[in-house]
This record gives C-alpha cells, structure tokens and sequence, in this order.
C-alpha cells in the first residue's frame, strides 16, 4: 500500500515534466521533497542543493527519478540541459 501511495504522490510531478511546466529542476522543490530524496538515497537538503545546481546529478539519479516519475529520462534530461546552457556557451575566436 505504500507503494502505491508514492505512486499516487509522483503523479503531479510526472504531470509536470509532461506538460513542459517544469522550465528549472528547482521548479519541483516543494513537490515530496523528502520522498524524492529517500528514493534517490540522498539526504534532503543535498537533493536540494542538487535542485539548484542539476548538473550534480548524476545520471543514474536522473534515471532513478525517471523511473520513478515513470517518464522517459529524455524529459528531465532536456530541463538539466536548458539549465546548463548559459555556462556552457563558446568562445569564439576573431
């Protein structure tokens, strides 16, 4: 029953990232924090650091959480990118 209970809790954040609402991983801070967090066996406050700086999730955490939020990983993979992309930009050469 438990279970079955996380399920049910997971579904707003699936719907979520389903929908394109989540634009930054921080954007689902305050949805299951800390059941999102026993299930990526990390403490609280580290998943939410995490949250704030995504590229510090590793892959197979995104992949749990994934698996998870039954979504395809591609979904929270594309939020970390768009994230990340202002720090990654080129210089380019004159």
């Amino acid at each position: 029953m438990a279970k079955q209970n996380n399920k049910d809790q997971f579904v707003a954040v699936s719907s979520m990232f389903t929908s394109g609402n989540v634009r930054r991983m921080r954007d689902i801070e305050t949805l299951y924090p800390t059941a999102i967090a026993k299930s990526l066996k990390i403490n609280h406050s580290r998943y939410i650091q995490k949250l704030y700086k995504p590229e510090e999730f590793s892959m197979k955490q995104l992949g749990t959480l994934a698996n998870l939020l039954e979504i395809n990983i591609q979904l929270i993979l594309d939020v970390v990118v768009k994230e990340m992309a202002p720090s990654l930009k080129v210089n380019k050469r004159k």
